[in-house]
């Protein structure tokens, strides 16, 4: 006897499920992948360039660029941080990676990483970090911010929208932390193409660069972050250490922090010179356009009073830094 012609529809059927049940999760992997963003971290000099990424997605990568000679690694464990769930970073032994090293995020949340090495508590010295937001149901067509009069215009379209509830325009003036500079209510319409404007015109005089995101809100309060777009403030004080400390510096920690800005790509150059004149440490900065982060070490040097000069492109500044 041979099996009915129910028999063969219903083991079709079931076989098509299975298909359907394996195929759907390859094809959410899929559309993940098709819009993930590989993020490029430098590691040199005593830097992670860019230190801050405050834009990542779910899916995106970071790719870590090791200089052929170093004595760095990116790790979490044990003084960094990763959301719950998340795996730690881990390259390897400080001076074993001298390609790269990449890792994919898979939680949303905060991240701080750190090198061994370089880094005595996680916090302070070579550190980086990057927020991870969600995937919403809206597709953002445009971002740009553009500097007039005082003001930043901000300006931004949207393809769809689903369920969105608002965009909130953040701001940093030290490309790490962000507020709020504005909130802007979404249309919602899902297949309708949406245009949108805000003015900033509150801007710190003494902040050069300016960096603005968009925080796109579903209404169940789950987020997605827009790419960081950076605009000069043309009216700001034309200076290139904005921070520096702390001062004195503790031999026992010996980090000297610093924060600089930069008009392109580039590097600065640190001379450190002793009360007689001599120069005890000659160093190279990576520079970014914008806000940069970066740090001496500053341990192995006698206490005394230190003249540390700056020089990048057609500027420099000299700082008095006291080691104690």
């Amino acid at each position: 006897m041979y099996p009915s012609n129910r028999f063969f529809q219903t083991f079709i059927l079931k076989i098509a499920i299975m298909k359907k049940l394996v195929i759907l999760p390859a094809l959410i992997l899929v559309g993940l992948c098709g819009r993930a963003t590989t993020f490029i971290v430098t590691v040199s000099n005593n830097q992670f360039s860019p230190a801050n990424i405050p834009n990542v997605v779910v899916g995106d990568i970071l790719q870590f660029n090791f200089a052929p000679v170093n004595l760095h690694n990116v790790v979490t464990n044990p003084l960094g941080s990763v959301p719950s769930g998340a795996a730690d970073m881990n390259s390897g032994a400080a001076g074993s990676v001298t390609t790269s090293y990449s890792y994919t995020v898979t939680v949303a949340g905060s991240y701080r990483y750190y090198c061994e090495v370089h880094s005595p508590d996680g916090v302070t010295g070579m550190v980086g970090t990057f927020t991870a937001s969600a995937v919403v149901p809206v597709q953002l067509k445009n971002f740009d911010v553009a500097y007039s009069n005082r003001t930043v215009i901000a300006s931004w379209q949207t393809a769809t929208e689903q369920n969105l509830s608002y965009f909130s325009l953040e701001k940093s003036t030290d490309g790490k932390n962000y507020k709020e500079a504005g909130r802007v209510t979404a249309t919602g319409e899902g297949g309708t193409q949406q245009s949108y404007t805000y003015r900033d015109d509150r801007l710190d005089m003494n902040a050069k660069y300016i960096y603005y995101m968009l925080r796109m809100v579903d209404k169940d309060g789950s987020y997605e972050l827009s790419p960081v777009k950076l605009v000069r403030n043309e009216q700001a004080v034309n200076k290139l250490i904005t921070q520096i400390g702390p001062n004195p510096v503790s031999r026992t920690v010996g980090h000297l922090m610093l924060q600089f800005n930069a008009d392109k790509d580039s590097e600065m150059k640190v001379l450190v010179i002793d009360a007689g004149g001599k120069i005890v440490m000659n160093l190279d900065m990576t520079a970014n356009k914008g806000i940069n982060n970066g740090h001496i070490h500053m341990a192995s040097l006698s206490p005394g009073v230190y003249n540390i000069i700056f020089s990048m492109d057609d500027m420099n500044e000299t700082h008095k830094v006291v080691v104690k």
